[in-house]
């Protein structure tokens, strides 16, 4: 009797024995891969939570916008694919099947409706894409519920992480603060406000729908009655909404209720940009990015 414990036991620590050896062998694995990983793609490892890309096209930025896609391809690390929504999909041409255009027409609301609260204006593409990045997730077919939305007229110059290894979203930051913003945020709900000396505003930001909806819900809820869109449009100053006025801003939006909800899941980091008035690369050879909007092309 003692003879066939003794011997179970034994079977029985052999078997934990070759079970930990495994499980060590599986981890140098692993840790040999991703660092592998991580020097042929730049730094990048290979467990990222994965985020798609989202680059609304309207028509002043068709000109430099393969150029611009292509940038994006090669320096923003980690994503999975590109959704380009464009006010015509013919304007883009591509085999890669990563890249997937949209019409603006999948979306509820258009520039003519932006028109019916505004006025006929040639600023209502401006505030209808701003709509756009904030409904991405509810009309892009199979959107990650992380996504990166990049203007398009910014260029990436240089290999750009947009998540920490442990899977926190990264933000990049301006210093600029223009007070009519934050009154816009101030009259669609009251817990909006400059919570942040620094400014979002710097021509891409990372969004996760979790966050879109609550800030939608919210919205919502103050505005009984009427949709998060038809809110935004009715709340912007209308001494505003016209020619070089400046309004609202989804990015000081998202950027201010982060930082004031959810600091400790996301990481502030400064990167080089700049505005480029010329598309000279070869002075900006250490920016992470540039953005040469329409009006210096």
């Amino acid at each position: 009797m003692n003879s066939q414990y003794n011997g179970f036991i034994l079977h029985a620590e052999t078997i934990q024995s070759s079970f930990i050896v495994l499980l060590k062998l599986i981890i140098s694995l692993y840790t040999s891969v991703n660092s592998l990983f991580q020097i042929q793609n730049r730094g990048s490892p290979l467990f990222y939570t994965m985020f798609d890309i989202v680059i609304p096209l309207g028509p002043n930025d068709t000109k430099h916008f393969a150029l611009q896609l292509e940038h994006t391809q090669k320096y923003v690390i980690g994503y999975r694919r590109i959704y380009v929504v464009a006010f015509d999909p013919t304007a883009i041409s591509s085999t890669d099947t990563s890249i997937i255009v949209v019409p603006e027409s999948v979306f509820p609301f258009s520039k003519n409706t932006v028109a019916t609260y505004h006025g006929a204006d040639s600023r209502n593409g401006w505030y209808f894409q701003q709509l756009l990045k904030m409904y991405a997730w509810g009309y892009l077919d199979e959107l990650l519920d992380r996504y990166l939305v990049v203007d398009a007229d910014t260029f990436f110059l240089n290999p750009t992480r947009f998540e920490t290894g442990d899977g926190k979203c990264l933000y990049n930051f301006a210093r600029e603060y223009h007070p009519p913003y934050f009154e816009h945020m101030g009259r669609l709900a009251p817990v909006f406000a400059r919570t942040y000396e620094l400014s979002g505003i710097c021509h891409h930001m990372i969004f996760e729908t979790l966050v879109v909806k609550e800030i939608i819900r919210i919205v919502e809820a103050e505005h009984k009655g009427k949709r998060f869109w038809e809110a935004f449009l009715e709340c912007v100053n209308k001494e505003l909404r016209h020619g070089i006025g400046s309004g609202a801003s989804e990015y000081e939006l998202y950027f201010h209720y982060i930082i004031k909800t959810r600091l400790d899941e996301v990481e502030i980091r400064e990167l080089v940009w700049a505005n480029a008035g010329r598309w000279t690369p070869e002075e900006w050879a250490d920016h992470d990015y540039v953005s040469w909007h329409h009006y210096d092309q």
